[in-house]
Parts: structure tokens; sequence; C-alpha cells
């Protein structure tokens, strides 16, 4: 990303954190090679995230299903914070050249005073709400955005449990299949991806590097 345009969404940010309040928080991240990090929050105590907090999993799915080539944004989707309070979700893909997905400017809305609120005025004649806040039906993934606060809590939804806490070390085919797993979802496009995930799982980071190889050329 060009550092105008950089300065540009970084400006907007602020500006949308400001003008739509404390109820949203607004978030940009910024997609260059192996280097996924957040360049901008604003209202982050909704998440807790700061910037150094990696790009959640249901972004990197997001990035890897392509939707920026057919959709220029994304909006009303249910999202979620990581001790599961209920958030609305919208991303807008900014692209470059030849439609190159080049960041996403989120914005998470807590809805939970309007529920609260609404709970209040029912019970005030005697009535229970009986649905939920309505989100958008058809979800660009089929999985809700949970704001990961940290990488690990990307690789728990991503790898196995034995996996992670093996009760006997790691053989290579299973370090293989890490490896992939992760690649698939787009971990080591985070920033610090490679250098956390040999140290989670005791692999050096020229191994992961000679693993990758392997899964990119299968």
């Amino acid at each position: 990303m060009k550092q105008e345009t950089l300065h540009f969404y970084q400006s907007l940010t602020k500006f949308l954190g400001k003008a739509l309040g404390e109820n949203f928080e607004v978030i940009l991240h910024v997609l260059e090679k192996d280097n996924y990090h957040i360049a901008a929050i604003e209202n982050n105590h909704i998440s807790g995230r700061t910037l150094n907090s990696p790009v959640t999993g249901f972004a990197l799915e997001l990035i890897q299903s392509n939707h920026h080539l057919t959709q220029e944004f994304i909006v009303n989707y249910k999202s979620q914070t990581i001790n599961g309070h209920e958030l609305r979700g919208a991303t807008f893909f900014i692209k470059g050249s030849n439609n190159q997905l080049e960041g996403l400017l989120c914005i998470n809305q807590d809805v939970s005073k309007y529920e609260q609120l609404a709970t209040n005025i029912l019970s005030l004649v005697g009535l229970t709400q009986t649905s939920p806040v309505h989100f958008n039906e058809e979800q660009p993934l089929d999985t809700v955005e949970v704001l990961e606060e940290s990488l690990e809590d990307i690789i728990k939804t991503t790898i196995s449990w034995e996996l992670i806490h093996p009760t006997h070390p790691l053989n290579k085919e299973q370090k293989l299949t890490i490896i992939r797993d992760l690649n698939d979802k787009g971990v080591f496009q985070v920033k610090g991806a490679v250098a956390r995930v040999a140290e989670i799982f005791h692999i050096s980071e020229p191994s992961i590097y000679r693993y990758l190889k392997i899964v990119n050329h299968k």
C-alpha cells in the first residue's frame, strides 16, 4: 500500500471512530506480503485489540476466498469478541491496481446496549424479547468472526488440540500437517507468524520455511 493511501485510510479510520462514536470499533488492516498487520484502530475498548493484535481468522478466510474480486464490501454479518460479546460487522475491501487486495477497513458495532434497551422497554409492558437482533442471513463465510486478541487464538481454532499439546514429540508428517493447515488459513501472512509458530510448536524457523516450500509445491 502506498504511503499516501495508507495515510488516507489511517485518517479515515480516526474520523469514522470519532464520528460514529464509542459503540463502533473501526480498524484498518494492511495486507502486505508476509506482513498482515493492524495499521490503525479506534474505540478498541470494544474488542480489547491493539496495533499488535493479529488479523482475525475470519478475515484470513475472507482474503483466501477472494470475495473482493466480486464485491466492494460486505455488511451486517455476525461478529463477536473473544469472550462471546456479540457485535455487528462490516468490511470494506481496499484494492489497488488489477483489483489486488491491499487492506481491509472494518467496523464492528456493539449492539448490546440496544438489546438491553429493547429488553427494558418490553419489560415495561410485561413482554419479553423472543428474537435476537437481526443479522444478514447471507454470511460471507460459514463462520462467525471472532475478534482474536492474539495469534495463539487463531491457531487454537485451526489446529487440533492433539497437535497443539502432543503427548509425544511431533513427527515430520504432523509438522507438515500443522504448516499446511496454517498456510491454507493464511496465517503465515500475519506479521511475526513464523517466529510465533516456531515457538509454540518447537519447530525451528528454517524448518518452517522448508515445510512451506513443500506444501506450496503440492
